[in-house]
């Protein structure tokens, strides 16, 4: 979610409470909540939804039919994202088309109460264009030749994987997709790839760009685009992210065609652009040859086969892989729940604290910083906060967010916006971020575990003059740099955040050396973390984008980030407004997307470890981020088994760290979605919610455990996922249904593998943190349990 800034000072010895606003961002003002009705489960999503009877100007759509609770009273057809008509049959005849145009076609279903189901699979539909007069026979095209002496020009074997976003608007890994379909249009034999990428229905999602890396640099002579039936611009650009040549420019006016670009380049990266929504190319094919060698063909691209996530090389236990956010005045007893936290941290509370309402207005900013932690200006003390935590047995990572108010030589800097030392200065080149960098240093000088020379320290008279304290082992440079809802002077594209990121984490590759010299958390502590800052969405071309700009422009080309770091919320609708309700791990498919970044990181970054560092979901009956009443389970109890669902499926992903959103509530009465998504309540009161219970007895029922791998349940709709000690034989089972039905299995038998001797069941229940257990008998290798949507652990004294 956005950032939470926090203003205030201390008032009779009580420090402000920090917490997020009213309504934190992403959020948009919510329509009226309707008062709750009885029922408030939505319907089964339509599937099979399929296209027929297509002609010129009309096409007719069908689907297999939702099921309901009470009853489907209809069904929504979409087309082009905007509501067509609604109708109570599962078939509908679409009239008024275009011939030859695209459009996109989704259905979703809804009840009596007005709960809407999710969309189906979208589909696009092409009305059957007006027939074109018959070609002309032509002699098959070939290749032009190319001056590299050592090359046979062939065609190239490309992945989707080599495709990157640079909008993250569609799915660009469409221009590359069906290469097998698309055949050998250089020889004369192209087939009819017919899957397009569609950044969007509307002029402002124009243009759109997306680039190949093909991992080396390669000799291409032709270039081949499979024009399907609109027309528009589509360019291809030749050089690098950030330094492109025109080199193609197509409008896109043939029928069914392969359209032909005849080149003569060495490069390692291809950009495509769309300048319309009319310029359509289904597929993209190139020739020419990797490098200096001659291939066969195909000649295959170097791409490394990504390495699987090994169990065994879990770098953390899952106690220590649980985490949550939390704020400095939470309660360390409850924060124990988890075994790591992620530290809400505004950098304006260490130097000056201003405000509208107050702060230190005389604050005399960089380079004569006077920072403020024990205790900090709001009147917070860190070193005694950060001390207490570790003490605890608790890891922390910071997240250091927002700007400071003194930047620009004013008082009124925006919180959200990138802190660029001076107006103007340029967003992508790391110098200009400074004071930021400064700071950083500052922090892990102060609470990494080196000590630095005390007459680099830039502390307010009257702090103590601490330094390598080892109280902290990571640092989360910003919250959630992608955001869109705060403007573009807020919105750092990914070479904008690679070149900040670049300079907090060691000086730009130790080149910063104007000013002070003091730039960098490695430059204070070399074995302090540097924690990418949280993405609010799920997209693995923005990391790859980053690693990009370091390559091309730090001296070392390092990846200038310890972790990768991402957030997701589970709604029927993505986006930052959200959009309801809530979908479980499993129909959100966590695990899935989460190893899309492990497999990544394994093959490209084997050194960095990866984070989902927001995720959750809100208790009030009418917030749009709501878990639903299943059967006899109230929403603190779908909240408590979603919670433990969602740890179990990072687990099996191999993310390394997970941390829900958040301790605490902000306001149990609020509607607003992220305004109840706590384990406890609100400041104040901190009752542990059922959900608290829950994680809490999953953290020490598989503390020193880690994830080994899935086994068959012979059930569709069952999972069991396998857990062993790493200093021992013994592990565990965790056996539930990844439904939201209220589904259960009466006397599973799940096998055991190893030679246990004993076994123990552990169910999660309100007000135990360690669970109920009780004994099972093992008969013939298995035992029986009962199973619902609740995970249940079995545990064993050997597992393989």
């Amino acid at each position: 979610m956005g950032e939470i800034a926090v203003f205030g000072s201390a008032v009779s010895g009580a420090a402000p409470a920090p917490g997020p606003n009213p309504a934190p961002a992403p959020e948009v003002t919510p329509a009226p909540a309707p008062a709750p009705v009885a029922d408030q489960q939505a319907p089964t999503v339509p599937a099979s939804l399929t296209a027929g009877s297509i002609t010129q100007t009309s096409v007719t759509l069908s689907w297999s039919a939702s099921t309901d609770n009470t009853a489907v009273t209809g069904y929504d057809v979409f087309r082009n994202g905007s509501l067509f008509s609604s109708v109570t049959g599962t078939t509908t005849t679409i009239t008024g088309l275009t011939a030859g145009t695209s459009y996109a076609f989704k259905v979703r279903a809804k009840d009596a109460a007005n709960n809407l189901s999710g969309f189906s699979k979208e589909i696009t539909v092409t009305a059957t264009p007006v027939p074109a007069p018959a070609p002309v026979p032509a002699p098959a095209p070939t290749p032009a030749p190319i001056t590299n002496n050592n090359c046979v020009p062939a065609k190239l074997a490309i992945t989707p994987s080599m495709i990157v976003n640079e909008q993250g608007k569609g799915d660009a890994k469409m221009l590359v997709d069906e290469q097998t379909l698309a055949g050998l249009p250089g020889q004369g034999q192209g087939g009819s790839p017919t899957t397009v990428w569609m950044p969007g229905w509307n002029a402002s999602d124009y243009p759109a760009s997306a680039y190949i890396d093909l991992g080396t640099a390669t000799t291409i002579s032709a270039i081949y685009l499979r024009d399907v039936n609109d027309a528009g611009a589509f360019t291809i650009e030749t050089g690098s992210p950030g330094n492109w040549t025109p080199l193609v420019a197509d409008k896109l006016t043939g029928y069914l065609s392969w359209n032909q670009h005849n080149v003569n380049i060495s490069t390692r990266y291809l950009r495509f652009t769309r300048g319309s929504v009319g310029a359509n190319v289904s597929e993209v094919v190139i020739y020419g040859c990797m490098g200096a060698s001659t291939p066969a063909s195909p000649a295959p691209a170097p791409t490394p086969t990504p390495t699987p996530a090994m169990p065994s090389s879990a770098r953390f236990t899952i106690d220590q892989f649980m985490g949550v956010n939390a704020f400095v005045d939470d309660p360390i007893d409850k924060m124990q729940a988890v075994g790591f936290v992620r530290e809400y941290h505004d950098w304006n509370w260490d130097e000056g604290n201003i405000w509208s309402g107050g702060g230190n207005h005389k604050y005399p900013g960089y380079p004569n910083n006077q920072m403020k932690w024990a205790p900090s200006e709001p009147g917070w003390n860190f070193d005694n906060f950060y001390t207490n935590v570790k003490n605890a047995g608790l890891g922390i990572s910071p997240a250091i967010q927002g700007s400071v108010s003194w930047l620009h030589g004013g008082i009124s800097f925006p919180y959200h916006n990138k802190p660029i030392d001076e107006p103007g200065a340029s967003t992508t080149n790391p110098n200009s971020y400074e004071k930021k960098a400064h700071h950083m240093y500052q922090f892990a000088a102060r609470y990494g575990a080196t000590p630095v020379a005390d007459g680099k320290l830039t502390l307010a008279p009257g702090q103590p003059r601490h330094t390598g304290m080892g109280l902290i082992k990571y640092i989360e440079d910003w919250n959630e740099q992608d955001k869109n809802w705060e403007g573009p002077a807020a919105q750092f594209s990914p070479q904008e955040y690679a070149a900040m990121a670049s300079a907090n984490y060691d000086g730009h590759a130790n080149t910063m050396k104007q000013g002070s010299g003091t730039f960098g958390i490695k430059n204070a502590d070399p074995n302090m973390k540097f924690v990418m800052g949280g993405i609010y969405e799920l997209n693995l071309d923005y990391v790859k984008q980053m690693k990009t700009w370091f390559e091309q422009n730090r001296p070392d080309k390092k990846f200038a980030a310890d972790v990768i770091n991402v957030h997701t919320y589970a709604w029927l609708n993505n986006g930052p407004g959200g959009g309801g309700p809530a979908k479980s791990p499993e129909e959100d498919s966590f695990k899935e997307k989460m190893k899309a970044f492990v497999d990544y990181r394994n093959q490209h970054l084997p050194g960095v470890e990866v984070w989902i560092s927001e995720f959750g979901w809100d208790t009030h009956p009418t917030s749009p981020l709501r878990v639903p009443v299943v059967g006899p389970f109230d929403q603190q109890e779908v909240q408590g088994q979603w919670m433990v669902r969602a740890y179990l499926a990072f687990a099996a992903a191999g993310v390394d760290r997970a941390q829900m959103y958040m301790l605490r509530d902000v306001n149990t009465s609020d509607a607003t979605h992220f305004s109840n998504s706590g384990l406890v309540g609100p400041k104040g009161s901190w009752a542990p919610k059922k959900s608290w219970y829950y994680v809490y007895t999953m953290k020490n029922t598989l503390k020193n455990m880690v994830f080994i791998g899935e086994q068959a349940s012979g059930n569709s709709d069952v999972l069991i996922y396998k857990f062993k000690n790493v200093n021992g034989s013994n592990g565990g089972y965790v056996v539930w249904a990844k439904t939201r039905k209220n589904y259960t299995v009466n006397g599973l038998n799940v096998t055991l593998a190893g030679s246990p001797t004993t076994a123990t069941k552990v169910e999660m229940v309100n007000g135990k943190t360690e669970g109920v257990r009780s004994s099972l008998q093992i008969n013939g290798g298995k035992v029986s349990v009962d199973v619902s949507e609740r995970p249940v652990f079995i545990m064993v004294d050997n597992i393989q």
